[in-house]
This record gives C-alpha cells, structure tokens and sequence, in this order.
C-alpha cells in the first residue's frame, strides 16, 4: 500500500504540492542577502527536515474554503519563518546540539549567528506583513511573536518548578508552542474571508492541534530513542522543563518526585539519572498520560472544523489533528 494513503501528513503535502512549491520559492527568494551568512543558516534550518505543518495548514484550509488567490503563500511563510526563528533562538537557550537528528545551527556556526539570524527572519517576516498591507494580519501575527516570546520567558521562569501543575503547563504549551498553529489555521480563514466566528473556530482548531502535537512531543521525550524522535531525547528534566508526563508520573510516585528534586538542586544530571527518570517515568504511565491528553485536544479539534465543505478536506483535518496527538516523531 501506499505510504501517503496511510500518512495525512504526506497526504497533505501531496494535496498540496503545487502550493509548497510556491511556498519554498518564496522562502528561497525571502532568504537572500548579500550578507551570506543569513542565507546558509536559513536555508540549512528550514531545508533540515521539518515537517511543514505551520504552513501546510495554512494552505489546507485556505484549499477547505475555495480561496483561489495568492496571499496565503507569502503569509505562510510569514508563520514558517517565525516559527523558524524561535527554532534558531529556542537551540541556543537550550543548548541543543542536534534539530531533527542534524547538528542544530548554534552548533554549526555558534550561538551568536544563531541569535542574529533568527532576529533577521522575524524582521523579514514583519516586512513581508507589511508588504501584505492587512492590518488584520499584522496585528495577529504581532500578538503572536509577543505570545512566543512571553512562552519562552514564562517556561524559563518555571525551570525546575517541581510542583508544577497540569494547567501551567498547559498554559506554556500553548503560550509557547499552540498559538503560532492557531495563526497558521486563523490566516487561511482569514485570506478565505470567511465570517468572524468560522475564524475563531478555524484558530481554536489550530490551538487545539498545536496543544495535540506539544503534548506528543513531551511524551516522546520519555519513550522514544534519538534516532526515532530526530533529537536529543530524556533531556527535558535535565534542561529543567517540568512536562506533563514527569507531572503525572511525580504525582504517583514519591521516589521520582525526591529524584527529581535532587535532579533540580544539582541543576542537571548524575551519571544513571536519564535512563532512571525515563524508565520510572514510563513505569508511571506518564508518557501514556499525555499522550491521552494530546488525543483529548485533538479530539476538541475536530470538533471545531465546519459541518459542511468539502468531505475530503474535513476528512484530511481531523486526520492531521488524530496524527498530532499519535505520531512517533
């Protein structure tokens, strides 16, 4: 059988592969400088695998509602573009080594180039914006670059906070990571001019997506391997990022939670503490708990599609949502 028949995600860019053939001239012809430095880092971050979901939702449900213009291309690259930004800043404050089982740009060329890069492409987004000449979508995709960074200084904030709850770490997820898949979605309602609730809809579909597709992320952390996952895995609680699955596993058992602490006080790993935590973790069920919760949110995702359109499209949604919150990588 066909891979992409059992895939939404290579269905998807199947569907449309004339669209993010656009897409990616519009990133190449985005990208030039004669400062040569900006172009390899963006084109080595942005061609280093990923899986485009930002921009192919944008261009799904521009496609879900008939839009027949060209505006959907530019702004998807707007939303590929600062989600590729926060990629380049997110390695640095981490210290990630690897993105998508390839050394991360920092590691390439330092944390400095880094950081000045992913500062060239949200300013390259925002000139491409204004070029677009809606207000509307300024004003969206401003909330949202403020919205990253406030997830990024809010998860900072919480590094290590051991008594984390479930609903703060909820409230980083989509402060963080959900909001720019809500743009994503919001933008190809938008450019459709569908009516103000379709819109709202249409974002809280992405938001719930994009909650879905954190949730597995984190989950992954604790069971999948390096080669599987595409990066570094069990390095979570190590950085200090207190997720969903070690907030559930804690709660179920004492010795983790004393493990954890002692994790946190040392600021970083013992030699055993990696394969331990993932292992107790596991054991826990936490992995399986997010997980269940990342299927909970794509399930409040597809109920917020349109009962009416185009039967395929609808289909290939909820799809990307189930795939969200059940993919291995």
């Amino acid at each position: 059988m066909n891979q992409a028949t059992d895939n939404p995600l290579l269905q998807a860019i199947a569907l449309c592969q004339d669209d993010m053939v656009k897409v990616n001239a519009c990133i190449h012809d985005n990208l030039k400088s004669d400062i040569m430095m900006i172009p390899a880092i963006g084109h080595y971050i942005v061609g280093s695998g990923g899986k485009r979901l930002r921009p192919l939702l944008c261009l799904l449900i521009a496609r879900l509602f008939g839009y027949s213009g060209d505006r959907h291309i530019p702004m998807s690259v707007v939303v590929e573009f600062i989600h590729t930004a926060s990629l380049l800043h997110d390695d640095v404050v981490d210290s990630s080594d690897l993105r998508r089982g390839n050394p991360s740009a920092n590691g390439v060329w330092g944390n400095q180039a880094s950081i000045l890069v992913g500062d060239y492409l949200f300013s390259r987004a925002f000139q491409m914006m204004v070029k677009d000449k809606d207000m509307t979508m300024l004003s969206l995709m401003s909330d949202v670059t403020n919205a990253l960074a406030e997830g990024e200084v809010l998860q900072l904030s919480r590094t290590f906070h051991l008594t984390m709850t479930e609903a703060e770490c909820l409230e980083v997820i989509e402060r963080k990571t959900a909001v720019l898949f809500a743009a994503a979605a919001e933008v190809g309602a938008h450019v459709s001019n569908q009516n103000e609730q379709t819109i709202r809809n249409i974002a809280e579909y992405g938001m719930c997506l994009g909650v879905a597709f954190q949730l597995m992320d984190d989950a992954l952390d604790y069971l999948a391997d390096t080669e599987q996952a595409g990066k570094p895995v069990g390095h979570d609680l190590e950085e200090g990022k207190i997720t969903l699955p070690l907030i559930h596993a804690m709660q179920q058992d004492d010795e983790l939670a004393a493990r954890a602490a002692d994790i946190a006080e040392r600021d970083g790993y013992a030699k055993g503490d990696r394969e331990w935590v993932r292992l107790r973790v596991q054991q826990c069920c936490g992995a399986e708990y997010a997980m269940q919760r990342a299927v909970d949110y794509a399930g409040r995702a597809k109920a917020l599609l349109p009962k009416s359109g185009d039967t395929e499209l609808l289909q290939l949604l909820e799809d990307l949502a189930d795939f969200s919150a059940q993919r291995m990588y």
